[in-house]
């Protein structure tokens, strides 16, 4: 008998427990479970209940609320106080969600969720195959941790592909189909989201255009500073029969490309002025050599050029097939600095033998070999400075922008081959100069 009476009293109060369960949120759960819901993504879990910001905020990625109360965030169990540091004023619904009732808590949001309707019953057929164009699920997709940052080139998110810090492209455009946990950047480039991009940050545009496909999802803001905006005719729409060698015009804006000229005239003054200073022997020497002959220096630039690399490739497979060689293997990426080294006092005697030869026709006066230096350099990369200049006037001018640009980086081109060709060509005469007198026996006195 008393068996039964102790089963009938945990009946009761199971009873009890699920009635409770199952009434409904009072005005103060609601307005919980609103700003609850309004600040973050709610996922039930078998024992716990996970909250994901729908804003970055901080360093939160999970807040998990288990079944006893316990507030873990990113993993790691928090107290009041560290809840209260990382979360601010999301702080205290967290903790009023915390303090309710597993069973209550479990109640509240799926009380939100609509019951799925009836659905007829359908006769059973053969599966089919899964349709190869079609996005693969979220749960297949390869999750990489961290951001993701490229300086001068684009960035892709594939569909089945999901970062869970930035997208960041500089100088570059960015292409969304997959899902990125914070913000997506492009400096001087455009954001294309495709249909099932998921992006829970900000998605920001500095310089182009944030195109959204439709059922793209954005949890943050959307912030597009065009220069084309300003008026200036940064995109660029060709006709179809233009395509060819101008396509190379449509990828960027006139502007950045400008810009981007302007950057690298004065990156190359700065190190055509550091090799002048560190080597300045070697760099008058070259710019002697192209004055006195300067057809032999741009013959002997390019046959190195065509042969430098069939060369050091050959190189490498002799080292490698043999035993003594493969410890000189790591010598090859000192010799590439070499000749790199090389054609940098190469351009910079080119630099100075054309700033001295404009100085003087164009009368200017006397002037330190430095700011001839500086001076050729201008000079060399003046035709395609132009070019981008003209280029800004719109695509009627693109013949002429794209003729400047083409003679630009032939005139920069010829100025790299021969100035590598005559420290070579110097190079060889110390060689032999030394060698000459090397074998030379010397004078017999009487």
């Amino acid at each position: 008998m008393t068996r039964w009476i102790a089963v009938l009293l945990a009946a009761v109060v199971l009873s009890a427990a699920a009635a409770l369960a199952q009434q409904p949120p009072t005005d103060q759960q609601r307005e919980l479970r609103s700003r609850i819901e309004e600040r973050f993504d709610v996922v039930p879990l078998t024992d716990a209940l996970a909250l994901r910001p729908k804003t970055p905020l901080r360093d939160v990625r999970l807040i998990e609320i288990a079944a006893d109360g316990g507030v873990a965030i990113n993993g790691e169990p928090v107290t009041g106080r560290e809840l209260r540091e990382q979360l601010g004023a999301d702080a205290d619904s967290v903790i009023r969600l915390s303090q309710m009732d597993a069973d209550a808590r479990r109640a509240l949001f799926t009380a939100t969720q609509p019951a799925p309707p009836a659905q007829e019953p359908v006769e059973a057929v053969e599966p089919s195959r899964p349709d190869p164009r079609s996005p693969e699920p979220v749960s297949q997709r390869r999750r990489s941790s961290g951001d993701r940052v490229q300086i001068f080139g684009d960035v892709r998110v594939n569909a089945n592909e999901s970062v869970a810090g930035q997208v960041v492209a500089v100088i570059g455009s960015v292409r969304i189909d997959g899902e990125v946990g914070d913000q997506v950047v492009a400096v001087l480039g455009s954001v294309d989201l495709g249909p099932n991009a998921i992006v829970r940050g900000d998605v920001v545009s500095v310089g182009g255009r944030v195109r959204r496909a439709e059922g793209a999802q954005v949890r943050g803001g959307v912030t597009q500073i065009a220069l084309g905006d300003a008026g200036l005719p940064v995109h660029v729409r060709w006709p179809d029969e233009w395509w060819g060698p101008m396509y190379v015009f449509g990828g960027f804006g006139a502007v950045p490309r400008l810009i981007g000229s302007g950057f690298r005239l004065l990156l190359l003054i700065f190190l055509a002025g550091l090799a002048f200073v560190i080597a300045r022997p070697t760099v008058e020497a070259a710019a002697q050599r192209l004055t006195d002959n300067p057809v032999q220096a741009t013959f002997v630039g390019v046959a190195a050029e065509i042969l430098i690399v069939p060369t050091l490739i050959l190189t490498s497979v002799i080292l490698a097939i043999t035993i003594i060689g493969i410890p000189l293997l790591l010598l090859m990426p000192f010799v590439i600095l070499v000749l790199l080294l090389m054609a940098l006092l190469g351009f910079t005697g080119v630099a100075a033998a054309v700033g001295q030869w404009f100085r003087r026709r164009t009368g200017l006066g006397t002037a330190g070999s430095l700011a001839d230096v500086a001076l050729g350099v201008v000079v060399i990369l003046l035709p395609l400075l132009i070019g981008r200049l003209v280029g800004i006037g719109g695509w009627g001018l693109t013949p002429l922008a794209f003729l400047l640009v083409a003679a630009g980086l032939a005139v920069e081109f010829l100025a790299w081959t021969a100035g590598f060709g005559a420290v070579l060509t110097n190079a060889f005469s110390r060689w032999q100069a030394r060698r000459t007198a090397k074998l030379t026996p010397p004078p017999v006195t009487p």
